[in-house]
């Protein structure tokens, strides 16, 4: 569901600090006027991403959203934090970006061995193997014999493939 930015502008006003500021009163509560909305919003699909998020009419919206709206009126497929803290909704942390964009931009998972982005041990070869995952394909980049060697190809890949939305960690 997503709203008009008249509206969104109505309601709220953006502070420089990434907070919207309600304009309106709400049930009966003056003195919500002038104050930050939002509250936090655990993310059930993903445990561990929070959002900022409030509700409007019944319907929970999450404010770097709103605050996009805002600013440019439309409502993009995704949105990325470009510091990857979804706690910091400043406009100027926020992108337009698709679902495959956004995956770029995420923390190297836990359970990775080598400890880079596009780099895993390959058993049969005994070699290390690079890769880039661009545009929902994986791209192999080779075996190596060094690890250090397989993560400067990779990481060129990744530079190349993800440009802004590159993450090295």
């Amino acid at each position: 569901m997503s709203i008009s930015q008249e509206i969104v502008k109505t309601l709220f006003d953006y502070r420089e600090d990434g907070f919207l500021i309600r304009k309106t009163k709400v049930g009966g509560r003056s003195g919500d006027i002038g104050r930050p909305v939002g509250f936090v919003l655990k993310d059930a699909k993903r445990p561990g991403k929070m959002y900022m998020a409030t509700k409007i009419s019944g319907q929970h919206f999450c404010i770097h959203r709103l605050i996009w709206v805002w600013h440019h009126g439309d409502w993009p497929e995704q949105l990325d934090h470009i510091d990857r803290n979804t706690l910091n909704n400043k406009i100027e942390n926020l992108r337009s970006a698709s679902a495959s964009k956004n995956m770029m931009n995420r923390k190297t998972f836990k359970n990775n061995k080598s400890g880079y982005r596009g780099v895993s041990w390959h058993k049969t070869q005994k070699k290390w193997f690079a890769y880039v995952d661009a545009d929902k394909k994986r791209k192999n980049l080779g075996y190596f014999d060094s690890l250090e060697e397989a993560a400067n190809v990779a990481n060129e890949a990744r530079k190349t493939f993800h440009g802004q939305f590159l993450a090295l960690r």
